[in-house]
């Protein structure tokens, strides 16, 4: 279904249905273009390089990570500045991924014009991506099986590229690859048994992580931690069901305005103080609050 307003998006939230062991994240896209593929493995380079990426901004920063105790807090603060990581945030609030599905995206599209063939730029439709997991598929910060995901972001990609879970369970941990993994994972995790389920490797799990970032706590977000698969398919291995909601893109500007009355804005969804300023000056420069600070 396509929507113009809050109003219909909130309504078609609403009517749908519920169920004690299903849980329901959101996401939002400025494009329906968009896959549900983490930033790290949209471009060769940095799915090659994921482990010098992780490194390189822990070096030139130690400061920031110095309280990180594990792999995942690690990647949700990489996250936080923007690097490309294994992690693919959804939220729990709707109206949150409908503001990031009011995101501007343009693109070049070949019309005719006087018989000949030309371009221009349009304003794409956004999409909210409503994510249904059942809830074993659910995990929090500490869980083990998340450890041995996002501690795949420090194994050189030669390694990775040698894994195969395919093998039996005693193989599979015996070989180099997993038990240079395991090296990660018990750095984080003294007591940690080498004792990997090979198909946990190829898992999507949603993980709810630690409420210590003031942007999570904004966003009421979470994440979807990836092994080695590289895509979010519905119905597949891992049984997550996506579905759509379109959000026309004429309409975009308008249920942002909405939003922000709703206190859904760049102030609010980014509480660090540069986007706040950045706000208050959007604001001002438009006359929407000049009125009101005389």
């Amino acid at each position: 279904m396509s929507i113009t307003s809050v109003s219909e998006f909130v309504e078609s939230i609403l009517e749908r249905s519920t169920s004690t062991s299903i849980v329901t994240s959101y996401r939002g896209h400025g494009s329906t273009d968009f896959k549900l593929k983490p930033s790290i493995f949209r471009k060769s380079g940095t799915k090659e390089n994921e482990h010098i990426l992780l490194r390189e901004l822990i070096a030139a920063h130690p400061e920031d990570f110095h309280g990180d105790t594990s792999a995942l807090e690690m990647l949700v603060r990489m996250q936080h500045y923007s690097l490309p990581t294994r992690l693919l945030d959804v939220t729990f609030n709707p109206l949150v991924a409908l503001y990031f599905a009011c995101e501007s995206v343009k693109k070049r599209i070949l019309i005719k014009r006087d018989g000949r063939p030309s371009t221009r730029t349009v304003e794409m439709d956004g999409q909210v991506v409503i994510l249904l997991v059942h809830k074993r598929r659910i995990r929090y910060f500490d869980s083990d099986t998340v450890s041995c995901l996002t501690n795949l972001a420090r194994l050189s990609w030669n390694y990775k590229e040698k894994i195969d879970t395919d093998l039996e369970q005693i193989k599979f941990n015996g070989s180099t690859p997993v038990k240079r993994l395991l090296h990660f994972i018990l750095q984080e995790k003294n007591g940690f048994l080498p004792e990997i389920i090979p198909s946990d490797l190829d898992s999507i799990l949603l993980v709810k992580p630690k409420q210590n970032n003031k942007r999570i706590l904004a966003q009421a977000g979470a994440f979807f931690a990836f092994g080695l698969d590289e895509e979010i398919v519905s119905g597949s291995v891992d049984k997550i069901k996506v579905e759509h909601i379109t959000v026309n893109a004429k309409s975009k500007a308008d249920i942002l305005k909405e939003l922000d009355k709703l206190g859904i804005n760049e102030k609010t969804m980014f509480p660090e103080i540069e986007r706040a300023a950045r706000y208050i000056t959007g604001t001002l420069s438009s006359g929407d609050t000049a009125s009101k600070l005389i």
